[in-house]
């Protein structure tokens, strides 16, 4: 399916499941398919899943003109909208956890709760170097060019499972993964996230070596009543532990739906 953002770059998305609304938010150049075909069978079993391709990636638009985060973040809501939903859990990665915490503070009608993976409140990052050991251990193996997003022991150990997300990233014009980089690099929310009232929960790799785990504590630190968990893996934690996030996520999405049901007063 297509949407139309306010300044005509046609968005694409999908819809899967029944029950109360999540909305899957995926990293820089990754597509519906890259970041979220473990989670989509798996979440729309209990839940109406709503997953899009940001602009620039995936079979969305990818103009060449500047992209921001709060624009990522309109582009965002015109997808909710036209999913029929007027609010949902939102569910972001990376880039997407900074495009969550911008729709949070902009349209805070539209968030039941965040979920915000990997991700941090502003700031650029300098990927941390593998250490002479892990470049040792890792020189026979044909996923060394992911090392900066997996734990370099799980592509060790779990080659299989590396090879089947490989399989599923995708490709993007230099000028979009620019317009992206430069959207993210730009993010800053640090100073505006205690005026977050939604319930949120924060999930993070130990191993990241691309946003370090100190930023998802950063985060904790600044919004009020938020849980952090953190988890084994790297930036790509959400594969390498899945299990365990699809059901912080679930569990997460359940109790806030049951404190919503619960009567006012």
């Amino acid at each position: 399916m297509i949407a139309s953002a306010p300044d005509g770059t046609r968005l694409r998305y999908l819809v899967e499941g029944a029950g109360p609304p999540i909305a899957l938010v995926g990293g820089k150049s990754s597509s519906i398919e890259g970041a979220w075909w473990r989670y989509l069978p798996a979440l729309a079993r209990r839940h109406r899943v709503i997953a899009f391709d940001n602009r620039g990636a995936g079979q969305s638009d990818k103009p060449d003109r500047p992209y921001t985060i709060r624009l990522l973040a309109d582009d965002a809501l015109t997808i909710l909208r036209a999913a029929g939903e007027t609010s949902a859990h939102w569910f972001g990665l990376s880039l997407g956890g900074m495009v969550l915490q911008e729709l949070a503070l902009a349209h805070p009608e539209a968030v039941r709760s965040l979920i915000l993976g990997a991700t941090h409140c502003g700031g650029r990052q300098a990927t941390q170097p593998l250490s002479a050991e892990e470049e040792s251990a890792l020189a026979g193996s044909p996923h060394r060019r992911l090392a900066n997003l997996y734990a370099p022991a799980f592509l060790l150990q779990h080659p299989d499972w590396v090879a089947e997300d490989a399989l599923r990233f995708g490709k993007m014009p230099l000028h979009a993964l620019a317009r992206q980089d430069q959207a993210a690099a730009r993010h800053q929310a640090c100073e505006r996230l205690r005026d977050l009232a939604c319930p949120v929960l924060i999930l993070h790799g130990a191993g990241d070596r691309m946003i370090p785990v100190d930023r998802a504590r950063q985060l904790h630190a600044l919004i009020p009543g938020s849980q952090l968990r953190i988890l084994p893996g790297g930036h790509q934690f959400h594969s390498e532990s899945f299990a365990a996030v699809l059901e912080a996520v679930v569990d997460f999405v359940g109790r806030v739906e049951r404190a919503r049901a619960q009567p006012v007063g």
